[in-house]
């Protein structure tokens, strides 16, 4: 277990802190950050109007930052390429408003697991392709404003545990890009393929569960310098708050357990997965 004699810098890649569930607390959760570590947290949209919420949110005792991005599940809302790209100009004017802030395009991608409401489109083979049409005008964006793209991807295991379907089609979308691979969940042939891109691959809570061996063993695989760490809180609480609202300070849980499972010290994984962020993010440009 962590100790709070141990002094480092932690990042927290990708959370959530305009949730509904923070409203009444949220000072005593950014007090837990700090007192964990955590020096500066990513606020990550995933549509519009949230993505103008986490532009607005601030701290006074904590580094936000945040990111524009539509979430893949929102291509349910889109029956049109025009609605698509109506709302991708709207995520460049809250980064032009705020271009300090706003450092990634994101949280976006692909993600099939889902229900069989298509809410208007025809098929399930129509609605993986409106994500993808709405997954590339975001890649478009982020290429287009010179931003990093946080990536997310799920593939439906449900029938074939072995699917790799949606991680083949997000990496040959975006090899040609860089950025973050967010709650990363590729098996050991999507890790080959990852570890060959521009992307860091970044570690929720779920890294912690009994149950995810593959993960710990793609840890293992994995140099310390491609690895990232990240909350997704107020989801993905890790083993030891489990069922409960997740936050900024369970990073470093995620931390002790990619160190537990290399080997090294926390100390260690701290200080590499915060230098790999911040330049991935160019958090230190400015």
């Amino acid at each position: 277990m962590l100790t709070s004699e141990l002094t480092m810098d932690l990042i927290d890649t990708h959370a959530h802190l305009f949730w509904e569930s923070y409203q009444n607390d949220l000072d005593q959760v950014i007090q837990r950050s700090l007192e964990a570590g955590i020096t500066e947290v990513i606020n990550v949209g995933v549509d519009v109007n949230l993505s103008k919420v986490a532009a607005n949110l601030t701290s006074d005792k904590i580094k936000f930052y945040s990111t524009i991005g539509i979430h893949p599940h929102e291509a349910i809302k889109y029956l049109s390429d025009e609605s698509i790209h109506i709302d991708i100009a709207i995520l460049e004017e809250i980064y032009r408003l705020n271009p300090q802030k706003v450092i990634a395009v994101g949280e976006c991608g692909l993600d099939y697991l889902f229900n069989k409401d298509y809410n208007g489109h025809n098929s399930y083979k129509d609605y993986r392709e409106k994500q993808k049409k709405l997954f590339q005008a975001q890649i478009d964006l982020a290429k287009k404003l010179n931003l990093p793209l946080l990536v997310h991807c799920r593939d439906d295991r449900s029938r074939n545990p072995s699917s790799s379907e949606a991680w083949d089609e997000n990496l040959e979308m975006i090899k040609n890009h860089y950025g973050i691979l967010h709650c990363y969940s590729g098996l050991m042939a999507t890790t080959k393929k990852a570890i060959d891109s521009n992307f860091l691959i970044s570690f929720a809570g779920n890294i912690t569960y009994p149950k995810n061996e593959y993960l710990k063993e793609t840890v293992k695989m994995l140099p310390l310098e491609k690895i990232a760490l990240e909350t997704d809180c107020p989801f993905l609480a890790p083993q030891s708050i489990r069922g409960q609202r997740n936050e900024p300070s369970s990073v470093k849980e995620v931390a002790q357990t990619v160190a537990e499972i290399k080997g090294i010290s926390v100390e260690d994984v701290a200080e590499q997965t915060t230098k790999n962020v911040e330049k991935i993010l160019r958090l230190r440009s400015g």
